[in-house]
């Protein structure tokens, strides 16, 4: 007897040797078969159509990539086309992360595991970063991009990091969804107590009997899916899960196929100036202080089994101006620290044989490295993870992929437990 499975679990039929007649057995097997398929298409929150779209649009970054690559040995005598080649990897790997953020947070939200952590802040200047992130995509796409901002400043209580994913999310909706040489407007206002954003443009549009179905994750509408950047619908539904969060409301507005669309976030205004807030010129102060103090150099080891990240991770930290050893599985990082007393270990937790998690416990029980400063690498961000990795006894949890920017800004942040050592 034979399974043949279909994607996402469903079970098409059960074979069975050719026979004169099917045992009962078998006719209750197929029977139970077709009963699974359909519990799962009724409990899926994703279909097969959505699923293409996401192979599609992970693939169009990675065949940008991948031809930048093989064009790169033949280019780097010529100094123009190494710089345009590396910031074409830099846009589709920026794409890549986006994508996988939103795909991580749009889950988070699902748990109801997605958190934020409102400060007072300025919505201008939450939504100057937001276009700052999405200009360079828009101009690529041949759009104008204006805004309108209040004067003087909204300020509220807010997470700043989401509501920039907010605003950033629309727009980039917005410039996806916008034929070549178009115009896009994101402006700010007081409205009885509440702030109104509103996103603009004179792209595509949405047919009035999908308005209702914008924010559905995962849902590819017919029209969508035969453009070459359909969509999933994933960033949103976070823009949603994140609005909500906060109090707030978002709609979609649209007369149609054509015709362009709004997307309005209404913001609740509550104590907006209750806590204490920096002025931009002691922001600017601290900043400069901050990137003018020179990083110290320490004994490090990367430890992670797969060797062209240690490779990579240790050219980002020797950039840094560290002292880098490597270690390509558990076994091997314990006897490597135990010889080199390293004052950080970056440690990788998938690993094969030993894991993360039990290296970090072994090295713990050790008495001349039971203070090392230990920092989790993890594909993983949910907060399961997270607080596991604290219970043995990492400092610090970093999420795959880390940029140099924050490797230096973990070094700085852990400089005073190693001051401790």
């Amino acid at each position: 007897m034979t399974v043949i499975n279909r994607p996402l679990g469903a079970v098409r039929h059960i074979a069975i040797p050719a026979q004169r007649q099917t045992p009962p057995v078998y006719e209750q097997l197929n029977c139970n078969c077709d009963n699974f398929n359909a519990a799962c298409r009724r409990s899926s929150p994703v279909d097969e159509e959505a699923l293409a779209v996401l192979g599609h649009e992970i693939r169009n970054p990675l065949s940008a990539l991948s031809h930048a690559l093989e064009a790169w040995p033949s280019s780097t005598e010529d100094p123009q086309v190494t710089e345009d080649l590396l910031q074409i990897m830099r846009r589709q790997v920026t794409q890549l992360i986006r994508l996988s953020n939103d795909l991580l947070d749009t889950g988070r939200s699902a748990q109801g595991s997605l958190r934020i952590c409102p400060t007072v802040i300025d919505l201008r200047k939450a939504i100057l970063d937001a276009c700052e992130q999405v200009r360079p995509f828009a101009e690529r796409c041949g759009h104008a991009m204006t805004m309108k901002l209040s004067d003087p400043p909204i300020m509220l209580l807010g997470d700043e990091s989401r509501l920039i994913q907010v605003f950033a999310n629309l727009l980039h909706n917005a410039a996806k969804f916008t034929d070549r040489g178009g115009h896009l407007e994101i402006s700010l206002e007081r409205e009885q107590g509440v702030a109104v954003i509103r996103v603009n443009d004179n792209g595509r549009g949405i047919a009035k009997d999908k308005l209702q179905s914008t924010f559905q994750p995962l849902k590819v509408p017919k029209q969508c899916s035969e453009t070459l950047n359909g969509g999933l619908g994933i960033g949103l539904r976070l823009v949603k899960a994140i609005v909500e969060l906060h109090g707030g409301t978002v709609e979609v507005f649209s007369e149609g196929l054509g015709y362009g669309s709004t997307f309005a976030v209404r913001l609740p205004l509550k104590n907006p100036l209750r806590l204490s807030m920096p002025t931009p010129s002691s922001q600017r102060i601290e900043a400069v202080c901050n990137s003018g103090s020179r990083l110290s150099s320490y004994r490090i080891i990367v430890v992670d089994d797969d060797r062209s990240m240690t490779f990579l991770m240790s050219r980002l930290l020797q950039s840094l101006g560290q002292s880098v050893s490597v270690a390509s599985s558990g076994a091997l990082a314990i006897e490597t620290a135990s010889r080199l007393k390293p004052q950080v270990i970056f440690l990788d937790l998938q690993m094969q044989g030993m894991s993360g998690y039990e290296v970090a416990r072994h090295l713990r029980e050790r008495a001349e490295l039971k203070n090392v400063v230990l920092i989790a690498l993890s594909g993983h961000a949910d907060d399961a993870s997270r607080r596991l990795a604290t219970d043995c006894g990492f400092d610090r949890y970093l999420v795959k992929p880390t940029s140099i920017a924050q490797l230096n800004e973990t070094l700085r942040d852990v400089e005073p437990l190693i001051k401790k050592m």
